[in-house]
């Protein structure tokens, strides 16, 4: 009996899935993601926020917008302002991607490039105001909400705090640029990445929360522009 191409190609196709276990049980290995977030096309669904403050000191002057980034830079990038009164204030931005694996542990890897205008190696009230307001960078299967507890304002996720990570997210540095002059030190761009992976699972929808802020020792304002982001995820077991 001679075959025809067509019942040719369709037994192959069926060989081949019988092969894999069947089509019904053929799930693709994961792989790896690269995010790349440039602040000067003004991205949006980015929405902001701040924790670890007290009933009595929370802050009333948070901004964050997109602005011109200051001379001698050109460009846009995300503007992040906030007066720490609690002496432990976390101001941050966040956004929900999709697009992982579901269920799926990812290594993430991130470099951000923010903009300064505060040198490092000077003093402060109740510390340094480049030394001692460190960048954080973070991912969670949920999002990222303050939420109160007695008398004080937290996050729903282990952040770690001040100079120290958790769970879901990293420091990555300070703020402090490489200036030394305390007195006016001027816009500078500050490269920070994460020394070791941060291990995360997306969840049932292959989604993620991003997570970037900063957390201040520095018991006054303190403000920096977001300029880029980049996380490269890397599936974990594969």
């Amino acid at each position: 009996m001679k075959l025809r191409p067509g019942l040719i190609s369709f037994l192959l196709a069926t060989a081949l899935l019988s092969a894999c276990g069947g089509s019904s049980n053929y799930v693709p290995a994961p792989t790896p993601v690269q995010i790349n977030i440039d602040f000067n096309s003004e991205p949006t669904g980015w929405t902001s926020g701040t924790s670890d403050f007290s009933v009595a000191t929370k802050p009333t002057d948070m901004v964050t917008e997109y602005r011109p980034l200051p001379t001698p830079l050109s460009g846009k990038g995300l503007y992040a302002f906030a007066t720490n009164r609690s002496d432990d204030l976390f101001t941050y931005i966040k956004k929900k991607y999709s697009g992982f694996a579901p269920n799926t542990e990812y290594a993430l890897r991130f470099q951000t490039t923010i903009v300064s205008n505060v040198a490092s190696g000077c003093f402060g009230v109740g510390g340094s105001p480049g030394d001692s307001v460190w960048l954080f960078a973070g991912a969670a299967s949920i999002e990222p909400l303050t939420i109160q507890k007695g008398d004080e304002y937290v996050m729903n996720i282990d952040r770690g705090g001040q100079s120290g990570s958790g769970k879901s997210a990293q420091v990555l540095g300070t703020i402090g640029n490489a200036s030394t002059d305390c007195g006016r030190a001027p816009y500078m761009e500050k490269k920070l990445d994460n020394q070791t992976a941060l291990n995360v699972r997306a969840d049932a929808s292959g989604s993620l929360w991003l997570l970037f802020g900063f957390d201040s020792g520095f018991e006054s304002a303190s403000h920096i522009y977001y300029k880029s982001i980049s996380i490269q995820a890397t599936p974990l077991g594969t």
